[in-house]
């Protein structure tokens, strides 16, 4: 009887703490928060989010004091649009704090995906030696001609015209936007139109019009240029209505996370050297546990960066701005029968180290995603000491965004130093790392062009602090404390002798613990 009353007392005093608890909205919490410190002037771009779109309240704070552009909100259409003209709108809000202050409110738009399905030609499908339409899986669907609710197989032949009037159904949207105020960031997010190899080859295997122009090349150089040739156009459109913004990223440019990883990497890529011009700069997907076995392990996120990173510097592009999500609810981790301990929401203080050896590497920036919708939608209250997963994400992306605006000079004038080792499967480039003597701890070194002066980071990715060594080429052997939230160092010679010294105090408030001297 003492038990069971024990037991309930305790339901009850947890139910009364959640109960006492206050609830507050997404906009509220992040407002209650200490933001962190932007360095003055700095030229980083803004950070940006995909998924559902925030309330309204939550994207103005995000924008105002937290380092993210302004979201516009779903992709840009002729609906969206047309809300402008409503000046209570949403949608004309927006355009009306990005016109009166452009520095603060920096807009990030989404391009729409619509395709010309209706008016492309015959030449824009893939079909079998007697001209009968085929879907990706080389099905025929015994017609020649496009119907609506035809799942069919673009052609890598389909003609310039039908690109770009894609194109102009993403750019003419998006002008009627500029024309009311400045846009920073316009976000592709791709997939859409011509697909990878590993899902159409077959079909295009019995097109004779895709197979003679092919001729004796590759199918993944012959996809990779196809692919391009499309995605420029589409571009080269809508960059012409932008041509005052910061960026244009196209999801993914990568230089391939998964690239000599397994024998068929190349059925589900482009080749980044005939992607390169579609975006503004390289970028490449880091979701935690996402074809990937997260912080640590053989297929971890940061060999995968790396394996990229790598061949983005040998193709001239030292810079990335890449799409980044640190976790969402699942049992299961894509590409893996793992079950995931932790629900799929990987750990922030190692996601902010992951971070900070990404920044090390080149990053400039990038996209907070989030890729399951909450339960009551992204506006529902919660007990301000128990906020979602998703804010947290963002608020940890945003402190090491600020963290680095004031070592830009490292990342802008700076380049990732190769490493004494080969990278484990693309071994015809450098890791880009340095030994530590344990796998699970991982030092970037980052040099400045202008002087003997090093920024470095250390991250104890397995989740315990430790002290490694490490051997630089020039400073010489440095002794460093990794921490799982990352320990920023920049070594630089000092009274006749090279000393390293912490720039992170706080690993997790990295921008408020910068050191005075």
């Amino acid at each position: 009887m003492c038990r069971f009353l024990l037991v309930w007392l305790v339901v009850l005093v947890s139910v009364a703490t959640v109960a006492a608890q206050e609830l507050v909205k997404s906009a509220e919490y992040v407002a209650s928060l200490r933001p962190p410190v932007f360095a003055k002037n700095h030229t980083l771009p803004p950070l940006t989010r995909y998924g559902w779109t925030l309330s309204y309240e939550a994207r103005v704070e995000f924008a105002r004091n937290w380092g993210y552009a302004l979201e516009f909100g779903g992709y840009v259409t002729e609906k969206s649009v047309e809300k402008l003209d409503d000046p209570e709108s949403i949608e004309s809000r927006l355009a009306q704090l990005a016109h009166d202050d452009p520095k603060t409110f920096k807009l990030s738009v989404i391009c729409s995906r619509r395709l010309p399905f209706e008016e492309a030609p015959t030449e824009a499908w893939t079909r079998d030696s007697g001209g009968k339409l085929l879907d990706a899986k080389a099905q025929s669907l015994d017609g020649t001609k496009w119907q609506k609710g035809m799942r069919l197989a673009w052609s890598p032949e389909t003609p310039d015209a039908v690109w770009k009037m894609a194109g102009k159904f993403r750019a003419d949207p998006i002008r009627a936007v500029r024309r009311k105020c400045p846009i920073a960031i316009v976000l592709n997010g791709g997939e859409y139109g011509l697909g990878v190899l590993g899902f159409a080859q077959k079909a295009w295997e019995q097109d004779p019009t895709i197979v003679k122009a092919k001729g004796d090349q590759p199918w993944y150089d012959y996809i990779s240029a196809q692919k391009a040739r499309a995605e420029k156009i589409i571009a080269n459109e809508v960059k012409m209505v932008v041509p005052d913004r910061q960026l244009y990223i196209y999801y993914t440019t990568t230089g391939g996370t998964h690239r000599n990883r397994h024998d068929d990497w190349a059925r589900w890529m482009y080749g980044y050297q005939w992607m390169k011009p579609v975006s503004d700069l390289a970028s490449s997907q880091h979701y935690y546990m996402h074809f990937n076995s997260g912080w640590t392990g053989k297929d971890n996120m940061l060999t995968q960066a790396l394996n990229a990173k790598g061949f983005e510097i040998e193709n001239g592009s030292p810079h990335c701005y890449d799409w980044l999500c640190a976790g969402w609810p699942r049992e299961k981790g894509l590409g893996s029968d793992r079950v995931l301990e932790d629900n799929g929401l990987g750990d922030l203080t190692r996601y902010t180290g992951f971070l900070k050896c990404l920044y090390v590497g080149g990053l400039v920036g990038g996209n907070a995603g989030y890729y399951a919708y909450p339960t009551g939608g992204f506006d529902k209250p919660f007990g301000k000491n128990d906020p979602p997963h998703w804010i947290e994400q963002m608020v940890a992306f945003s402190r090491v965004q600020a963290f680095f605006s004031h070592l830009e000079d490292y990342i802008r004038d700076g380049e990732l130093l190769p490493g004494p080792d080969r990278h484990i499967w693309s071994k015809e480039q450098p890791a880009y790392e340095f030994p530590t003597g344990d796998a699970d701890v991982r030092v970037l070194v980052r040099k400045r062009k202008d002087r003997a002066a090093w920024l470095v980071a250390a991250w104890a990715a397995g989740g315990e602090t430790r002290d490694v060594k490490v051997t630089i080429p020039v400073a010489g052997q440095v002794t460093l404390k990794a921490r799982p939230g990352g320990s920023v160092y920049v070594v630089r010679e000092s009274g006749g002798k090279m000393m390293a010294q912490l720039m992170d105090l706080d690993a997790m408030h990295p921008s408020l613990s910068l050191p005075t001297s």
